[in-house]
C-alpha cells in the first residue's frame, strides 16, 4: 500500500487541505484507507453522477420504521459499502446508532497489511 496517496480532504469541512507551503497536503497508506472508507459511509449511493456504485445505501435504511429494520441487516449495508474501498481486508466490529435523522456508524477493520483503523462516522 506504500503508494496509496491522496490529497486529504477535512473530514469536517469537507474541504482540500493545504500545508504550511501552500500546497495541497497529500496523506498516505493508512491515512488514504481511512478516508476513502470515511468518504464512502458518508455519501449516499447514486448520490455523485460519475459514479453510481459509489457510497452507502442509506435508501435501503433511513426512513424506515426503526422496528421494522434488523440490525444485521444496517450493518450488511454498511460493510457492502466498507468493502468498495479494496484495502480492506476484514471488519472487525461494526456498531450503529441512529435515530430517525442520524445513522452513526463506530467501525474498527484489519487492512491487507495487517494494520487496523477505527472511524466514527455520521451519515
Amino acid at each position: 500500500m506504500s503508494d496509496n496517496m491522496t490529497l486529504l480532504i477535512d473530514p469536517h469541512t469537507h474541504d482540500l487541505v493545504f500545508d504550511e507551503d501552500g500546497s495541497f497536503k497529500k496523506i498516505f497508506d493508512k491515512d488514504t484507507t481511512v478516508q476513502n472508507v470515511r468518504h464512502a459511509l458518508s455519501t449516499w449511493k447514486e448520490e455523485f453522477f460519475a459514479d453510481l456504485e459509489h457510497g452507502t445505501d442509506y435508501e435501503s435504511i433511513v426512513g424506515r420504521n426503526q422496528n421494522e429494520i434488523e440490525d444485521e441487516e444496517i450493518k450488511e449495508v454498511i460493510r457492502e459499502a466498507v468493502f468498495q474501498e479494496p484495502d480492506v481486508q476484514r471488519i472487525d466490529e461494526i456498531a450503529v446508532s441512529y435515530d430517525r435523522r442520524t445513522l452513526i456508524v463506530q467501525l474498527s477493520a484489519t487492512l491487507v497489511n495487517g494494520e487496523s483503523i477505527a472511524l466514527e462516522v455520521t451519515a
